[in-house]
């Protein structure tokens, strides 16, 4: 079948073949592994950026060894030019100025990656699938040109590379979040493996940093990553070109497979009379709707917010200090530079931790949902996200915890804690989502969650300079925060309030299918 035949837009599962839906899939999870996630990897590209001297110049001399400025660049701690101080190290490791000016430039990349969300889900709800992705193609492939123009002559080009992945990495996850209606009986885990599987990206950086410690030009590993993102466009040929249409779960496979699908015109007809394409899921005009308002001012709505902010923006403080933090005992650039690849390391470990939350959720959902019809069964499926909650918060806040500590033994724990994480907050964070709230919601929804996120983000600067003078206290306060994240999921044990909600959303739900 040619590409341009399967590039259509399906008005139910029905029309996908499993393997088509499956070829969808896979595609997704690739895509989102390899780019959604790049700036998550900023440890890794700061290393590779002081290496290159870039910002060098916000150093005072005697960081940068004196007139040994040009020597000490390749240098490690036992090669000096003179003769073993530490002025190599010291010019590796930076200085005060330059860890702020690319902690200035991490953050803001960081609050890009999702404050133009609430743009990209109402984009991705009215102009679709094909339009997201070659959008998010073209930002990531111009992001990585920029990178490879960074140097220490044109420092600032970090500043467009930087915001560009960002941007672009977040515009292509989102639109791989509608691959969980794919499945509609593994939708949980299907969709926790879509939201976690972005963290892998983040090791991107260190496989550049490891090509460019191996002789490879810097300018040349990046032009080969632009390159490699243009293919977004190629695949999006054989994905649907507006959404993945979605089913309620009672509306399982079997059920999609064995009905017959009722049809008053066909897909081209339509579009050339009405130039809109009916939805089997579509809202009829006269039924009763639950407004999106009502979603995003719920109890479960604000809570839901301050869980994610709270354990998104420490695991994001981690990335972030990181390189910082372990300079702080490193005794050589080789041990450095050990822990930086560490920290790539525990990105690609996600890759076997992101099944997990989604694996456990269903599970945990097809215990409590076991003799349940109605709204007992939906409750138990809300439910089951209890447990997976907590431990993301207990992890969360002993991630944090570790940077207390300046030993090897914080960062092993430290990078362990991430492996869990960093998949884990929306591995069970989006599942909740969809779940809690009527899909039709759900695109606008994590769009606008994500703004709001990315918003508070900015905090994270200020966090920074805070660690400047008053270290502990910025942590323990950070902890403390942490420990109030468990609101979310202990709130989850009143079935009196979670009774009430949910059997309004399936009222609305039954009108909607009427």
């Amino acid at each position: 079948m040619a590409p341009l035949a399967i590039m259509k837009q399906p008005a139910s599962l029905r029309e996908m073949s499993r393997g088509h839906r499956w070829f969808v899939l896979l595609t997704g999870l690739i895509e989102t592994s390899l780019w959604s996630g790049n700036i998550f990897g900023w440890a890794s590209l700061v290393h590779i950026m002081k290496t290159q001297g870039v910002f060098r110049h916000l150093c005072p001399d005697e960081f940068l060894g004196g007139g040994n400025k040009t020597a000490v660049t390749s240098l490690s701690w036992n090669e000096t030019a003179d003769g073993g101080d530490a002025h190599g190290l010291e010019f590796t490791r930076g200085c005060r100025a330059q860890d702020e000016q690319f902690t200035l430039i991490g953050t803001v990349a960081i609050v890009m990656y999702t404050t133009p969300g609430i743009l990209v889900g109402y984009g991705l709800h009215h102009l679709g699938q094909a339009f997201t992705r070659i959008t998010a193609s073209v930002l990531i492939s111009l992001g990585f040109v920029l990178l490879s123009l960074t140097s220490e002559a044109t420092p600032n080009y970090l500043w467009g590379g930087s915001i560009l992945l960002s941007v672009g990495g977040n515009m292509i996850r989102v639109a791989c979040f509608e691959f969980g209606n794919l499945f509609p009986k593994q939708r949980n885990t299907v969709m926790a493996i879509i939201s976690g599987i972005y963290t892998i990206s983040a090791a991107l950086f260190m496989v550049m940093q490891s090509a460019f410690e191996a002789g490879y030009g810097w300018e040349a590993v990046c032009r080969l990553m632009a390159v490699g993102s243009c293919f977004i466009v190629m695949t999006t040929l054989f994905i649907p070109w507006h959404h993945i249409p979605h089913e309620d779960e009672a509306g399982s496979e079997k059920q999609s497979e064995s009905q017959p699908k009722l049809v008053t015109k066909s897909d081209d007809t339509e579009l050339k009379e009405t130039g809109k394409l009916h939805d089997s899921t579509e809202k009829p005009a006269n039924s009763h709707q639950t407004p999106l308002s009502k979603s995003l001012f719920s109890v479960s709505m604000a809570l839901l917010q301050f869980w994610l902010f709270n354990n998104m923006l420490a695991v994001t403080i981690f990335g972030t200090y990181f390189n910082s933090w372990i300079n702080k005992f490193s005794q050589s650039n080789e041990e450095a530079a050990y822990y930086s690849r560490m920290f790539g390391y525990a990105n690609v470990l996600c890759v076997f931790t992101t099944p997990l939350p989604g694996l456990f959720i269903d599970l945990l959902s097809a215990y409590y949902k076991r003799g349940k019809t109605g709204v007992e069964e939906k409750m138990a499926t809300v439910q089951a996200m209890i447990a997976p909650m907590m431990i993301i918060s207990f992890t969360v806040a002993v991630q944090i915890s570790c940077f207390f500590f300046f030993s090897p033994w914080a960062v092993y724990l430290g990078l362990f804690c991430l492996a869990i994480n960093r998949p884990g907050c929306l591995g069970v964070g989006i599942p909740f989502m969809r779940s809690r709230f009527p899909a039709d919601h759900f695109n606008r929804m994590i769009g606008i969650q994500g703004t709001v996120i990315s918003l508070l983000s900015t905090l994270q600067y200020l966090h920074f300079t805070w660690t400047q003078s008053n270290y502990y206290t910025a942590i323990g306060t950070l902890v403390s925060l942490l420990a109030l994240s468990f609101v979310q999921p202990l709130h989850l044990f009143d079935r009196k309030y979670l009774h009430r909600v949910l059997q309004t959303s399936s009222k609305a739900q039954k009108n909607e299918e009427a």
